[in-house]
């Protein structure tokens, strides 16, 4: 018997990067994030939380709904526009977005692939990028919700109609199957469904936008550990900071972040 939906956790994911394998020599890295929310802290407190800096920076209303996308706002797409042409705004958005960060209940985890390096280790058996990663998320949500005795669901940005589809089937082959790490029988009693969720940027959801703006800095930063690359910018590297210190999922023994919180593949 699951808990009421209220009192069950849902592991939100959004991706950074481009999943083709064709693309491996020009963006070779793709990352997928995960914020793990217990469904009231989302529901109540994060959605609540969210709506209030976007009414008060960006004009955000039922009417006019405003959600935050990191492209857009990189790219200074109206009402984003304001952050270039006002810098105390920007002071502003930026001091709320790092206490939103820091001051919800949250943990997260996200699993990076080198593309590249996939292709070179694996010549016939090549999995796709996307639910590779996929995979490394939920083998790790699950048994941190099994660890714990919680339940909880899936929710991912919808992509379009035929990468959809195909997630759905990767999600209900691992539901149904498990895999070498967690059993199926675990995986059952832990997933309340067997159907991943679907959420478009225009549902407005409040951790879909807290995933988008945390998977970029996280893929800099694991590029940077991976391949020397540069780090986050001043703003990413405050949250990567606050995420290393406060968020990342940890070996619940040692403490330790990688493999546990930040996965790296193959």
């Amino acid at each position: 018997m699951f808990p009421h939906p209220s009192d069950r956790y849902r592991l939100f994911i959004d991706e950074t990067g481009i999943q083709s394998l064709k693309s491996a020599e020009g963006n070779p890295f793709l990352c997928l994030f995960g914020v793990i929310m217990l469904r009231k802290t989302h529901d109540v407190v994060l959605s609540a939380r969210l709506s209030q800096v976007k009414h008060d920076l960006f004009g955000h209303s039922d009417e006019a709904p405003v959600v935050l996308h990191r492209r857009e706002i990189v790219r200074g797409e109206p009402p984003f526009d304001l952050l270039r042409r006002n810098p105390a705004v920007a002071e502003e958005f930026s001091s709320r977005w790092q206490a939103l960060v820091r001051e919800t209940a949250f943990i997260c985890m996200a699993a990076t692939i080198d593309k590249k390096a996939h292709i070179e280790r694996y010549k016939v058996w090549q999995f796709d990028p996307y639910h590779y990663c996929l995979e490394c998320l939920l083998e790790r949500y699950v048994k941190w919700m099994n660890r714990n005795g919680f339940y909880g669901d899936v929710v991912v940005e919808s992509r379009g109609r035929k990468p959809d589809k195909r997630l759905k089937q990767s999600y209900e082959r691992f539901y149904k199957l498990g895999n070498s790490a967690v059993s199926r029988t675990v995986v059952q009693a832990r997933l309340t469904t067997n159907q991943i969720k679907f959420a478009g940027k225009s549902d407005d959801v409040a951790a879909l936008q807290l995933a988008d703006s945390l998977a970029h800095p996280t893929l800099a930063y694991m590029k940077s550990r991976m391949s020397g690359g540069p780090p986050p910018g001043t703003f990413g590297q405050k949250l990567v900071e606050t995420l290393l210190t406060h968020k990342y999922a940890r070996n619940p023994k040692t403490g330790e972040i990688v493999g546990w919180g930040l996965k790296t593949l193959p």
